[in-house]
């Protein structure tokens, strides 16, 4: 007879023989198994097709063995989404880059960080990165961004099509309170948090946001904005232009 708890201990041991040893990775993978079994189970599929159907998904231990060994390197974003959601929660509970504290931004601002969180699931993933961030700039109702955006040619379909082409779409979920930021999101927030403060601006607005995905620009924003054609140096400067005003 089927035992889960079991077949998951073997599991863990076939993917530590394999050269995935830490416990904490380990356990985040164990996590994201037991997961993706109890939901099946709920759906009535049995336990050990359950279990057979999530190893799968997760994939093969010399796979993963390859694709955490990826950690760091610049094209971290092409790895599959569900290992881009682990990762993250890894790599997450100890960051460099501390999150803004959330009064220092503007209605706009917070309104930018609801809708990053919203678009995350509707892309499937189940973290925030440079590219939701970039998303929920685009359909936040301040007009500064996408005045700037659409002087330099480009428009809220292009740059949402082209991050659907770099990032790919998964399964649309519900959203989580607790998404995690990618570890560039989080730099390009703090990066838009020092703008505001050199700018001697008491909040962050969705310009200073902004600034701070230009000024990260090694994340999917930067590429996807990049690809697009707009120039960082002469947005920014128009961006900063139209702070200095307001």
């Amino acid at each position: 007879m089927f035992n889960l708890d079991q077949a998951i201990s073997a599991w863990r041991r076939q993917l530590a023989a394999g050269g995935i040893k830490t416990p904490e990775v380990l356990d985040e993978l164990e996590s994201h198994l037991r997961d993706d079994v109890e939901q099946q189970v709920r759906s009535g599929t049995s336990e050990e097709q359950a279990f057979n159907s999530a190893t799968q998904q997760i994939g093969q231990t010399n796979v993963l063995k390859v694709e955490f060994n990826k950690v760091g390197l610049a094209k971290w974003w092409q790895l599959p989404i569900k290992l881009k959601g682990m990762l993250i929660r890894i790599l997450g509970r100890e960051q460099p880059f501390p999150f803004p504290d959330l009064n220092t931004f503007t209605p706009r601002g917070l309104q930018t960080l609801e809708l990053a969180r919203e678009e995350a699931p509707r892309l499937g993933h189940d973290f925030i990165g440079t590219e939701h961030v970039l998303l929920g700039l685009m359909k936040s109702e301040d007009g500064i961004v996408l005045k700037v955006l659409r002087k330099a040619g480009v428009d809220n379909s292009a740059i949402k099509a082209e991050i659907e082409r770099f990032v790919g779409v998964g399964p649309v979920h519900e959203a989580n309170m607790a998404i995690p930021y990618t570890p560039r999101a989080r730099k390009a927030l703090h990066l838009a948090a020092r703008e505001a403060n050199a700018l001697n601006h008491v909040h962050i607005s969705t310009g200073h946001i902004f600034l701070g995905l230009l000024l990260e620009n090694e994340g999917v924003a930067g590429h996807v904005l990049r690809n697009l054609g707009v120039q960082t140096e002469t947005t920014r400067e128009a961006i900063l232009k139209d702070l200095a005003g307001s």
